[in-house]
């Protein structure tokens, strides 16, 4: 028989069960909801269909070409050729990929098992041997530069680290790959993020790839996407049947997977474009691809099946403009926090952005002026003179720092439930927490784990201890703050060692006693017109907005430069300078924000 007279038949090998009860077979806590009959599924239907002797004569063609591109461009002088930002951002990614693609293997092996067509389950078969190939490939070939980078060591560790990213990194990821069944994992990871996405991504990467001249993590990258476009389409054909019988959960599953999926690619892929690749090699601004490759197609799968743009696509399309920039600006500002190194970007740089970003740069402008003036001013050697040290505050949906909003005002917010009070980067987070609250709220974050004495406050130990970092891994300014266009003036002053500035921190006495007669501290979410991210600051009920303005601005000075008098706004409304923090119901993880006499943005 011909290959197209057979595989029809191969593919559909359903039948109904004499011995038990079809439900009991594919249960709908595992199979998902809404539960549907074998009859209402066999119509799932794979445009591009595959055969697994044709399956694996392709992935062995593929082997021994990235194999051959390996043994060629592999090795420590290509590597050393490398733009030293690059490199990082290959650390990123690397790091971001493959142990990630490991859980898809548990994701698509449950399809394979309680998928409710015989072709899907076939076809998530195939998927599964695809994400272990995922997870073999960039292991493999981040190995062999461990040696000449340690931090290239973290393609593995990252995962099984309490680094905060990768805190954030897991939380997602568990949760689409590890903890949904076949429906949810299909329409959030094969529609959304896949389609929607990484596909879309790995072409960018390696088109960026091919012009920074990384042979190797160009073909890596190819090899991968050609493996995502297969498996990707199981989530059409079953969204498409989801539509049909509950069309809200279906628009509420790709709502919910746009928007976390959308933060995680901001990040990875939204540091690449615009600050990582050099500027000789950026053929379009992160935006511009978003817009140009994402939206467009999205929109018109969203027509394809009947759905809506997401209710928040106005945050989104703001957030196009702001959110990266924000969350780079905050890493960059506690950059020994990961394991990559970052970079100040150079008044060339930052003309392009703002060229690219005319809606949003000079609110950013500040900020990175801000920073070179600390460097300009700072000793050659002290990389902490440039860094944060006050404790980062994170969503509690995401993980990911409150960068959300823009600088003239952060759109985190605080919600109290159960007599614990959370707090969420941005509206569509919050959305998320709130639809299934089961899901989320027990999750302890950074912040709580410091509050409980599980996590130390002082931040050299809480790099060492926790996020599993040392001076050696932890992540520094690329150039050490010496960029050919920035002019450093030798301090007049001695200033501590690094180590010693970021331990003597105010925040670092949190799990230090109350003085005898004084409270104890109580941990306040800080919010400076014209930052890029939330603090949390400890401070005593006692008390005066004067004292916790002060704290804040100290807690900020990386970022944002003072602008005359700072105040303390609760609630929307201006505090006396004078007044006690009790008298004027602050209390702990409640949000206050520090604003200027001057306005931000004006003179």
């Amino acid at each position: 028989m011909k290959r197209d007279d057979w595989l029809d038949l191969a593919r559909k090998l359903d039948w109904k069960f004499s011995y038990v009860d079809e439900q009991e077979v594919f249960p709908a806590a595992m199979s998902g909801t809404p539960w549907l009959p074998t009859e209402s599924w066999q119509s799932w239907d794979e445009p591009y269909r595959t055969t697994y002797a044709e399956y694996v004569a392709t992935q062995h063609d593929k082997e021994v070409s990235l194999q051959a591109v390996r043994e060629i461009l592999g090795g420590a002088d290509d590597f050393k050729k490398l733009p030293a930002p690059w490199r990082d951002a290959l650390k990123l990614h690397a790091a971001t990929l493959p142990l990630a693609e490991f859980a898809a293997v548990i994701g698509n092996l449950r399809a394979a098992r309680f998928g409710r067509d015989s072709a899907w389950r076939a076809t998530a078969t195939l998927g599964a041997l695809d994400e272990l190939r995922h997870a073999q490939v960039p292991l493999a070939v981040m190995h062999g530069l461990v040696a000449l980078d340690g931090q290239f060591d973290w393609t593995h560790r990252f995962y099984h680290s309490e680094n905060w990213v990768a805190i954030a990194g897991r939380h997602m990821m568990d949760e689409m790959l590890l903890g949904a069944n076949p429906i949810e994992l299909a329409i959030g990871t094969n529609f959304v993020f896949e389609t929607g996405f990484t596909n879309l991504q790995f072409v960018a990467l390696s088109a960026l790839a091919h012009d920074v001249g990384d042979r190797l993590f160009e073909a890596m990258l190819s090899s991968i996407q050609t493996d995502e476009a297969r498996h990707a389409q199981i989530g059409g054909p079953v969204l498409a049947r989801i539509v049909e019988q509950d069309k809200p959960y279906a628009q509420y599953l790709v709502d919910k997977w746009f928007w976390r999926s959308w933060q995680l690619f901001a990040v990875v892929t939204g540091f690449a474009m615009d600050y990582l690749t050099p500027l000789a090699h950026r053929r379009c601004s992160f935006k511009e691809f978003v817009e140009e490759w994402i939206l467009d197609q999205f929109i018109r799968s969203l027509d394809d099946y009947g759905l809506a743009r997401p209710w928040y696509w106005d945050n989104f399309t703001s957030a196009l403009d702001h959110f990266h920039h924000m969350l780079y600006a905050s890493a960059y500002t506690y950059r020994a926090s990961v394991w990559f190194n970052a970079v100040v970007p150079s008044p060339d740089e930052r003309t392009w952005l703002h060229e690219k970003y005319p809606a949003s740069w000079d609110a950013f402008e500040p900020v990175w002026r801000q920073i070179t003036d600390r460097w300009r001013a700072s000793d050659r050697g002290n990389d902490f003179a440039v860094h944060g040290t006050a404790i980062v505050s994170f969503c509690d949906l995401c993980q990911l720092v409150l960068s959300s909003g823009t600088p003239a005002h952060n759109s985190a917010e605080v919600v109290e439930r159960g007599g614990r009070k959370y707090i969420f980067c941005s509206a569509p987070c919050r959305w998320i927490f709130e639809r299934e609250p089961e899901r989320y709220a027990a999750h302890k974050g950074v912040v709580a784990r410091v509050l409980a004495g599980e996590m130390p406050a002082n931040l050299i130990a809480l790099l060492r201890r926790s996020f599993g970092l040392d001076h050696a891994s932890w992540g520094k300014d690329a150039f050490q703050g010496d960029y050919p266009w920035l002019d450093r003036t030798t301090a007049a002053a001695a200033r501590p060692r690094p180590e010693e500035r970021a331990n003597r921190h105010g925040n670092s006495d949190a799990s230090k006693p109350a003085a005898a007669g004084r409270p104890p501290v109580m941990p306040v979410y800080g919010f400076a017109e014209g930052d890029t991210m939330g603090v949390v600051v400890l401070v005593r009920p006692d008390d005066t907005a004067r004292d916790l303005a002060q704290q804040l601005r100290e807690a900020v000075a990386v970022r944002v430069a003072p602008r005359g008098e700072g105040r303390v706004m609760l609630r929307g409304q201006l505090v006396d300078p004078r007044a006690t923090l009790r008298g004027e119901g602050i209390g702990p993880l409640d949000r206050v924000d520090l604003v200027w006499r001057t306005p931000y943005g004006a003179g």
